[in-house]
């Protein structure tokens, strides 16, 4: 067969592949509009339990620090405004799977690869074991979550802030980009503006990766221009503070360790492990060589960091943990677990830098020295461990669309 030949049939796959996922990705949608548009629906102890009917009544009511807000209170003013609504909300929702498809373009050369990748991460759920707790969601972290309307917005603003950072990063030791710096500024500042969850866990991350490109030799003015990009974001806080933490609010922040996770996990020292199973276990299998090419990458002056996006994603984790294991709100959102937002965020992107890591680990030539059945065995296991997190969150989705509550 010839390369012309071949190249057909693999076109001719592709877009049957793509034609494929439009038509999942439309059934979905119509399930998540119709998952959302009860959701405006419910009432305390009634089918279909979410945040997202008390978001619209406090925005109704003039108050929130959501742009989600704005949103809510302009369909309002329309007809069906509650279908209104589930669209929205519908439409971000299959956004963040396009959107990790598209982002990860240099990273996965397979469009296939890149379709699947996001869409299995679009369901990822905590690997559920009833024995060590009893519910699939409650005492988990999950980067997949349907009931809270920030958090599904914010994933699209995120995600695309997050990849752009990165893209950012990867050539601006060579010449920095204004342009896209300037859409950085304004996609982190409307990301916070949605929900303040990411930059919380980001910022400390991304100061991180600042100092060490300085370490690998990228020029300090760079650094410092580049860093000025979160000057809009910190207004957006400094209101967002002020709406929730201020004097006439009753609420604060306190240092508390374990409250967040005990407050309803039986045994977060293992849904804490369980909610990351796969990206912990792709970890373990490339922290070595990780650590041994960032160290090369500073001691060569690379001017750039060859793992950066696996490095910020743990990283963002680790920061993202900090915060979950010793923060605790006070007043009316005592109850609330807030600082679980950026953690769940933070580990929908180490399960797509894990789906990253573990093509690569297949592709390459040194991974297990070349052993090809180990390497078999290997990805045999990954994958399963990948296929239950999903099917745990399918079955979690299915159920919603029962009116089955998230408490489940």
């Amino acid at each position: 067969m010839s390369n012309s030949e071949t190249k057909k049939q693999l076109n001719k796959a592709d877009w049957i592949g793509i034609m494929l996922w439009g038509i999942f990705l439309t059934v979905y949608g119509i399930g998540c509009t119709y998952l959302y548009y009860h959701q405006t629906q419910f009432v305390e102890g009634g089918n279909f339990e979410s945040d997202l009917a008390a978001h619209i009544r406090m925005a109704l009511d003039g108050w929130g620090y959501s742009v989600t807000a704005i949103v809510y209170r302009i369909l309002f003013m329309l007809p069906l405004s509650e279908l209104w609504i589930a669209l929205f909300l519908a439409v971000f929702t299959i956004g963040t799977i396009v959107l990790t498809a598209y982002v990860l373009k240099p990273f996965v050369e397979s469009g296939l690869a890149r379709i699947a990748i996001a869409t299995l991460v679009g369901f990822a759920m905590p690997f559920y074991i009833e024995a060590i707790q009893s519910t699939r969601y409650i005492g988990y972290q999950s980067p997949s979550i349907w009931h809270n309307s920030t958090y599904i917005v914010m994933k699209v603003f995120a995600t695309a802030a997050l990849f752009l950072c990165f893209h950012i990063a990867r050539t601006y030791h060579k010449k920095l980009d204004w342009k896209k710096c300037v859409l950085f500024a304004v996609l982190l500042a409307v990301t916070t503006a949605t929900k303040t969850s990411f930059v919380a866990v980001f910022g400390p991350a991304a100061l991180i990766m600042l100092i060490a490109d300085g370490l690998t030799g990228v020029p300090i003015k760079k650094l410092l221009l580049v860093a000025t990009t979160i000057i809009p974001t910190i207004l957006v806080v400094l209101f967002q503070e002020a709406v929730l933490f201020g004097e006439d609010t009753g609420n604060g922040i306190v240092i508390e360790f374990g409250y967040t996770v005990f407050f309803r996990a039986e045994t977060p020292q293992y849904t804490m492990i369980l909610s990351a199973l796969f990206p912990v276990l792709i970890f373990l299998f490339n922290f070595i060589q990780v650590f041994k090419d960032t160290w090369k990458d500073i001691k060569t002056k690379s001017k750039g960091l060859t793992h950066r996006e696996f490095l910020v994603s743990w990283g963002m984790w680790f920061f993202g943990a900090l915060e979950l294991l010793f923060l605790k709100e006070t007043g009316t959102r005592l109850k609330d677990a807030n600082f679980a937002w950026g953690y769940n965020y933070c580990l929908f992107i180490l399960f797509v830098i894990s789906c990253v890591y573990l093509i690569n680990n297949m592709k390459s030539k040194t991974f297990f020295k070349g052993n090809k059945i180990a390497k078999v065995i290997y990805a045999t296991v990954m994958c399963g461990v990948l296929g239950y997190h999903v099917y745990c969150g399918i079955y979690f989705f299915l159920e919603l669309l029962n009116g089955t509550t998230y408490f489940m």
